[in-house]
């Protein structure tokens, strides 16, 4: 059944156009009862004969208690209708559709507090007047769509309305209706002015809808002369500093770029109506004296309080000479520093992990796929971390893209840079590539947005996972795991996302047995795994003869805290006390050192100057806490003997101590004794450099390519595919694969 809605006019000698407005109200074409309410705050010009004559229920109430925001209370609390539709004495509806398109706004989702529509300039309006109102409007829809706002309250979205809450804020009771549930949990604040702005920021901070509606059009504008203007907008902008704290921006630059920003739209506007040529001239300047006039009425009015009150009131059109700030809440999102006593925040759209809040609620690994791939070059999408020269993880993964091209598969590299680490385009990354770690083809870019498809995309870290997850076009996705990367950090948020990723659904390829066993029981997943290559061209096998007694490397990559470099400065030091004649010499980071005993820090070197240490030192130290370094290869294929700490992690992959390499316990003594073992027996030193030599060759970047393609082959063939609990239990978790593809993916082999 219809109910009512209630037309609302607050009213203070109206006469010129009141008789006009109401006669437009009582012809609208509306299927329910309109009350026509009007709250008159002391008229002398016939106001209240107009009004009672249109059948209006009409209250009066005293001038002094008349204000924008406490008066519409009042008319809301005395209304009879579910929404009330407020406009002003000089507004007048357009057209008999007015009222039902505002009602319209409200049909357009649940939550619908505020419908709000057009002014039209009355037609003696100025240019300037008609151009800035069809500007206006035309923010939302275009200003002839109905159109609904809501805030996004994503780091994203804050920001945007932080940048441009008018966008989002605005709300004009010159031709608006408000649902009157909503107003019972947002009423108007009790404020002489912007009442409508403040209620428009409050409904949209407190999560509701709010509906443009083009069809709710009313024909209002103000035309005065220049002078007026100035002081109209100055009352304007007083009250906006009174009530929402808001100052006009100033400054000489600024300004004159504002005003020459409006004539020039002003001009735009012209052109559109047909005006051009010299007849654009007396237009234009009107628009730049109009423009320079409400410029000053904002800056100096939204500073009122500086000037004297004697001044305020000349300049003011209400002859007001105060300034009272109202004590209104201030909006907790746009709030520009902190309260008394506070600590500031930052807020910022860039927050680095957004894009793993973003990746909830968990969903399956994205893949499209109709069935096995047919066989040929694959196309390959590797999405990977910023890097810097040195990473031993970038120079495993630019090595299998080398290989994968090197079989004629198309391959790209993503950077995927959630903190902002990383500001140079693909070209100068790829250069950086091809000259500090590998010559490859493939193309690199920065960032997502170039992703199209690809037969495979490969996740390289716990943090590409997340977005490699989602893309889409791919008929299959690869988790590249180096290492166990919740290992990396301490309890944190960053080591449950890590942890994460190996739950997702992945199907993946880890470097060594160990990282592939752990994937496999602790996360269910299914796992290969492949074996670095060593570049035994560059890092050739240098014999006992010709090395310096008592020189040690050691790989001090500090900024990497899973090398333990503390611990070898403990174990050196330990050894340092003991003996005379020892040399340390540290590489791999830039970072500054400092040590317990004099050494050497050669920072981060080039391979080929890498290689000469190792062929010179008679020990090296390379720690691994997690999966072991690419390191340990290079110094083992240059014939250098390696002391490394125990553990599954190294012992899975090398073997028992004195076998491939020196294992030590986690302790100074432990590992100066392993050392002094290197140094005084160099029989046996040399003996187990030579099958540590022997093993690297064996483990070639070819085979390394052999597994990694071999892997994707048989995953296209079955795209897709995840195992399920029964498969996710098998020791190999490898759902049938061959006999050949266990040997070259992945079940462990005797070395000899």
């Amino acid at each position: 059944m219809p109910g009512v809605v209630t037309v609302a006019i607050p009213v203070f000698n109206g006469a010129r156009y009141l008789d006009e407005v109401l006669r437009a109200v009582r012809a609208q074409a509306v299927d329910r009862e309109v009350e026509l309410l009007i709250v008159d705050s002391g008229s002398t010009d016939g106001s209240l004969e107009i009004a009672r004559r249109h059948d209006a229920r009409v209250v009066e109430i005293p001038k002094s208690e008349f204000s924008h925001g406490g008066t519409r209370n009042r008319m809301m609390e005395m209304a009879r209708g579910d929404h009330v539709a407020f406009i002003t004495q000089d507004a007048t509806p357009a057209d008999e559709r007015w009222l039902a398109s505002l009602l319209e706004g409200f049909d357009q989702v649940d939550d619908v507090a505020a419908v709000f529509g057009p002014h039209d300039p009355r037609p003696d309006a100025s240019h300037m007047i008609k151009a800035e109102m069809a500007r206006h409007f035309a923010a939302w829809g275009g200003g002839g769509a109905v159109h609904i706002q809501r805030l996004d309250r994503s780091p994203a979205g804050l920001a945007a309305y932080r940048a441009f809450p008018g966008g989002l804020s605005f709300l004009s009771d010159v031709n608006c209706a408000i649902a009157r549930w909503a107003w019972a949990r947002v009423p108007y604040r009790e404020v002489p002015y912007a009442e409508d702005q403040l209620l428009g920021r409050e409904l949209i901070e407190a999560g509701f809808a709010k509906v443009f509606h083009p069809g709710a059009r009313v024909i209002h504008s103000h035309d005065y002369p220049p002078l007026t203007f100035f002081r109209r907008y100055f009352d304007e902008f007083r009250a906006l500093r009174e009530v929402l704290g808001h100052r006009e921006a100033a400054g000489p630059k600024r300004t004159l770029w504002d005003v020459r920003g409006l004539a020039g739209a002003d001009k735009r506007w012209l052109r559109k109506q047909g005006v051009g040529g010299a007849d654009l001239l007396r237009p234009l300047a009107a628009s730049v004296l109009h423009h320079s006039i409400r410029m000053a009425g904002a800056i100096i009015g939204s500073r009122a309080d500086r000037l004297p009150a004697a001044l305020r009131g000349r300049l003011s059109l209400e002859r007001r000479a105060t300034f009272a700030p109202y004590d209104v809440p201030t909006s907790p999102l746009l709030r520009d520093g902190p309260r008394p006593g506070q600590k500031p925040v930052k807020v910022s759209p860039d927050w680095a992990f957004e894009f793993v809040r973003r990746s909830y609620p968990r969903r399956p690994v994205a893949i499209e796929a109709e069935g096995p791939r047919p066989p040929g070059p694959m196309t390959i999408a590797w999405i990977v971390p910023p890097w810097l020269v040195g990473s031993g993880g970038h120079t495993t993964i630019f090595r299998l893209v080398a290989q994968m091209e090197k079989r004629g598969h198309r391959c790209a590299i993503f950077v995927f840079d959630p903190f902002a680490s990383e500001r140079r385009h693909g070209e100068a990354l790829r250069r950086e590539i091809v000259e500090c770690f590998v010559p490859i083809d493939a193309e690199v870019f920065r960032g997502l947005a170039d992703f199209r498809s690809a037969d495979v995309a490969v996740a390289t870290n716990w943090w590409t996972a997340f977005p490699v997850r989602d893309l889409p076009r791919c008929r299959e996705k690869v988790y590249l795991v180096q290492d166990d990367e919740p290992q990396f950090y301490p309890t944190s948020a960053q080591a449950i996302w890590a942890r994460e990723t190996y739950e997702m659904g992945y199907r993946c390829i880890a470097y060594t047995p160990w990282m592939a066993d752990i994937l496999r029981e602790r996360h269910g997943a299914e796992a290969r795994y492949f074996e670095c290559g060593t570049d035994t061209e560059t890092y050739t096998f240098a014999p006992e003869e010709g090395r310096e007694p008592g020189l040690i490397a050691v790989y001090a990559r500090r900024e990497t805290e899973r090398r333990a470099v503390d611990l070898a400065l403990a174990g050196l030091a330990t050894l340092f006390e003991r003996r005379p004649g020892v040399r340390v010499v540290l590489f791999g980071s830039n970072v500054a050192q400092t040590v317990p005993f004099p050494c050497e820090n050669l920072g981060v070197r080039s391979p080929r100057e890498l290689a000469e240490l190792y062929r010179r030192a008679s020990a090296g130290i390379v720690f691994s806490l997690t999966t072991h370094s690419l390191v340990a290869h290079e110094m083992m294929a240059s014939g250098l003997a390696l002391v490394e700490l125990e553990g599954a992690n190294v012992a899975s992959a090398l073997g028992e101590s004195g076998n491939l390499v020196m294992l030590a316990e986690h302790a100074p003594d432990a590992i100066a004794d392993a050392l002094e073992r290197v140094l005084d027996d160099r029989p046996r030193a040399a003996a187990m450099a030579n099958r540590a030599r022997e093993f690297v060759g064996q483990r070639t970047w070819e085979r390394a390519g052999d597994q990694l393609e071999q892997a994707l082959v048989d995953f296209l063939a079955d795209p897709g595919g995840r195992p399920g609990e029964a498969e996710r239990s098998d020791p190999d978790g490898r759902r049938g694969a061959s006999a050949a593809a266990r040997a070259l993916s992945g079940t462990p082999q005797p070395d000899g």
